[in-house]
């Protein structure tokens, strides 16, 4: 009886488990791979820095309105303390109205100006997003290589708890030492420390990631296969810069926008018109005058005198030497822009000749290490030349994961460095 009592408690506490972990799976976030277009896209709509940098082109665009809109009119009015006599009475105040027309074309040029102004600033918000796209790479695939070089930790730890069990078995059996079987648990020992540094790397990584994404630095980063991904990278061949680059088209609206400033230099030199009326409020005294008491209405029409002709000059020179250092500035810009990517492909074919090596090596060493689990085996090899080369293809299978993620973060950079910001 009471067994029977003993089996119905179980069955009913696994139920119970079944039925709790069930509801875990259920009601727990599904978390999906992301790829890397993917967290670009997160990155453009939501980073702060890429935000505020818009804004600030939204602020350079609402200047177009203000540099075209006209100068506010001129209202003054004035009262005479002591009223002047005029022959249909005396004038006891006066109200004067002006508007100010500067020369002709003056102000489509100004906006010209402030339209190239903020043109630059777009393309400033361009470059920084680009180069947003950039950091984003380097952060995925540092966090990828993590990712690839824990399952190879992962796999090396195997790999030692299958040594072991060998190790163990020909102790017993006395053709083993116990200071072999000693050696292989201090290695193993290692290996979890190795994966429990890997773990804080790996959220380190994922937190600046997430903070580029402007999101909680704990939200997960799920990565699929990273080994078919790191290894299935395409060499780009492309070998020179785009005319659109976002950095080369800042300055020339810059440029533009100081060719447009000696335009209005010399516009500036013109003068200025303005049109304006006049109201003279006449008091009625008992003249005896048809008109006596009549308000006094006068239009006006006056015109600036630029007869200062240094300052006009100067601002002539100014606008001149501005547009030639935004000239030499530009193409400075293009030569720094090809010097980056003749690195960024000199850097490429080192990494690939490293990687040649890597190759080479581990081919040798597993080899080697196939040969030396089977002469384990029959005890014609020593417990610490086994775990040596273990140990040795571990750092190079490092080695090689991180050069292929410095190889996809060079190949970002050489995109960053060809495309044309319209991505």
């Amino acid at each position: 009886m009471m067994k029977a009592k003993n089996i119905f408690l179980l069955k009913t506490r696994v139920h119970s488990f079944v039925l709790l972990v069930f509801m875990m799976l259920v009601s727990a976030p599904q978390m999906s791979a992301q790829t890397l277009a993917e967290l670009k896209q997160i990155s453009a709509e939501q980073n702060l820095e890429l935000k505020a940098q818009y804004k600030q082109f939204e602020a350079r665009l609402e200047q177009v309105n203000q540099a075209k809109a006209w100068q506010d009119p001129n209202l003054s009015f004035g009262y005479f303390i002591s009223p002047i006599e005029t022959r249909v009475g005396p004038q006891v105040a006066r109200l004067s109205l002006t508007q100010m027309f500067p020369w002709f074309g003056t102000y489509k040029v100004k906006g010209d100006i402030a339209a190239f102004q903020a043109e630059a600033e777009f393309q400033k918000f361009q470059d920084t997003k680009l180069k947003l796209f950039v950091e984003v790479s380097r952060q995925y695939y540092d966090l990828m290589a993590i990712t690839y070089q824990i399952e190879l930790e992962q796999l090396q730890l195997s790999n030692l708890e299958d040594i072991r069990t060998i190790v163990q078995s020909q102790y017993e059996n006395n053709k083993a030492q116990l200071i072999d079987v000693y050696r292989v648990d201090l290695d193993i020992d290692k290996q979890r420390n190795a994966l429990k540094v890997l773990d804080r790397q790996n959220a380190a990584l994922t937190a600046r990631l997430n903070q580029l994404l402007n999101r909680n630095t704990s939200v997960a980063i799920v990565i699929e296969n990273p080994k078919k991904v790191l290894e299935g990278i395409q060499m780009l061949s492309i070998d020179s810069i785009s005319s659109q680059h976002p950095r080369l088209k800042r300055l020339e609206s810059i440029k533009a926008s100081a060719n447009k400033n000696v335009i209005l230099a010399e516009k500036q030199n013109k003068p200025q018109f303005g049109v304006g009326l006049d109201y003279a409020f006449i008091q009625n005294s008992n003249v005896q005058n048809a008109d006596a008491g009549q308000d006094a209405i006068m239009p006006m029409l006056s015109m600036s005198l630029p007869i200062f002709g240094k300052k006009n000059k100067s601002r002539k020179k100014v606008a001149a030497l501005e547009e030639a250092s935004v000239k030499l500035a530009l193409e400075n810009e293009a030569l720094e822009i090809h010097t980056e990517l003749e690195i960024a492909y000199f850097k490429r074919q080192e990494l690939m000749d490293v990687l040649d090596l890597y190759e080479t090596q581990l081919k040798d060493l597993n080899d080697m290490i196939r040969l030396s689990e089977s002469a384990l085996a029959n005890t014609q090899i020593s417990v610490e030349e086994l775990l040596d080369l273990q140990n040795e293809r571990l750092m190079i299978e490092k080695l090689r994961v991180k050069t292929l993620a410095e190889l996809h973060k060079n190949q970002q950079l050489i995109i960053y460095l060809t495309q044309n910001g319209q991505q």
